[in-house]
């Protein structure tokens, strides 16, 4: 007995050359780099926040404490809180990650430079707790910092504070 193939055998070997086409095709797209590069460039704002997010909350609490210790509500001296935020200004600029962070150039889409801003303001205020543990920091400093931390801030998701150190006198 020969079978014969109707219209019902005729439509199943169709979707099976589709299924099979449309396997290779996929594969095929798969293979390129450009779906690699993609998915770490879209994913890499959300990955520095989670990275640097507590290091970025611990100077937060560092102006905080150094503000208060100008009011003389804090008994902490400058030197320890500066020692402290340059522990967290050293996890935020490690020289890796900000070297990964220049490499997100090559990206279609802008990538904002999180670490790098971040790390500016790290620093800044290390260097405005130095200055006022050696009498008063300066309007530079100042500006510095100003400029630098509420965009890291923004980043995060904090609202930016308003103490001393983001006023220019």
């Amino acid at each position: 007995m020969i079978a014969l193939q109707g219209p019902r055998s005729d439509r199943r070997q169709r979707r099976g050359i589709a299924a099979i086409f449309g396997a290779g095709v996929a594969a095929l797209l798969a293979s390129f780099p450009f779906d690699v590069e993609a998915a770490s460039c879209g994913s890499y704002p959300k990955d520095i926040r989670a990275a640097i997010k507590k290091h970025v909350e611990t100077l937060r609490a560092l102006e905080r404490e150094t503000t208060d210790r100008l009011k003389g509500l804090d008994t902490r001296t400058f030197d320890y809180l500066a020692a402290q935020a340059r522990a967290a200004t050293g996890a935020i600029a490690d020289k890796d990650a900000l070297a990964a962070e220049e490499e997100l150039s090559r990206c279609r889409e802008s990538i904002p430079p999180v670490r790098r801003v971040c790390a500016q303001a790290a620093q800044a205020l290390v260097s405005l707790i130095e200055e006022q543990a050696a009498g008063a920091a300066t309007t530079a400093s100042k500006q510095l910092y100003a400029q630098a931390m509420p965009q890291c801030e923004r980043w995060m998701g904090f609202a930016p504070f308003m103490t001393v150190f983001r006023t220019i006198d």
